[in-house]
């Protein structure tokens, strides 16, 4: 079974979306779980429409409600996914396929944007390396349920928990980059642009392996 994990806070302009894609899909081997962090839209509403969908309410941080979503997921997978994501088609069959090899422990698919133009076909293509200056959470993480279990989860920061597991899934194992990609929103390389973004970012995970406090980073990559 893949356990879809969803962490949102007020992702109404999104969530349905993304449910009514996984919708089709769901059987005895897929579950979904949304995880909300305290939304103040009507995200919680949408959700609870849905049937066959679980709503778990959680204090706010994506690591936090990632890891309780875990804690209540039935699946031997945990897929976590982010609320303005797009899945490609047959996404379950590719995970599948990833997780089969015994020595994987882990995976992301690629990234593509949901806006065209030049930089932003220059990102999705550097997302197809497996540096981790271009695998992100956005990117959609699958993970065995043991081998999560066994890292303790994601930890509590504010910011780089995607980052700082996938290091630590690296040295346990192999970490697959998939032959699909997951289309995201451009919204946050559309309001400060592409080039300006993608160097903030890039200067967050150094300034993080300089051992400088998430939540300092946390701040500017918000501002």
């Amino acid at each position: 079974m893949i356990s879809v994990i969803i962490p949102t806070y007020n992702e109404q302009e999104r969530i349905a979306s993304l449910l009514e894609a996984i919708y089709q899909d769901i059987g005895d081997q897929l579950e979904v779980v949304v995880v909300d962090g305290g939304s103040q839209d009507n995200t919680v509403a949408i959700v609870i429409q849905k049937p066959h969908v679980r709503l778990i309410k959680s204090s706010r941080g994506r690591a936090v409600q990632m890891n309780n979503g875990a804690k209540n997921s039935k699946g031997d997978i945990l897929f976590f996914l982010h609320a303005d994501s797009q899945l490609p088609v047959d996404w379950i069959g590719y995970i599948q396929m990833g997780i089969e090899d015994p020595k994987c422990v882990a995976g992301t698919f690629q990234l593509k944007f949901d806006q065209a133009g030049f930089w932003y076909d220059l990102y999705s293509q550097m997302s197809r390396l497996k540096s981790p200056l271009f695998t992100y959470g956005d990117q959609g993480l699958f993970v065995r349920k043991t081998i999560f279990d066994e890292t303790g989860g994601f930890e509590k920061l504010p910011i780089m928990e995607d980052y700082e597991i996938l290091r630590r899934l690296g040295r346990m194992g192999r970490l697959v980059k998939l032959d699909a990609v997951i289309t995201t929103s451009s919204r946050k390389f559309v309001k400060n642009g592409v080039i300006f973004q993608q160097l903030k970012n890039i200067t967050i995970v150094i300034l993080y392996l300089l051992g400088v406090n998430p939540k300092h980073l946390a701040k500017w990559y918000s501002a």
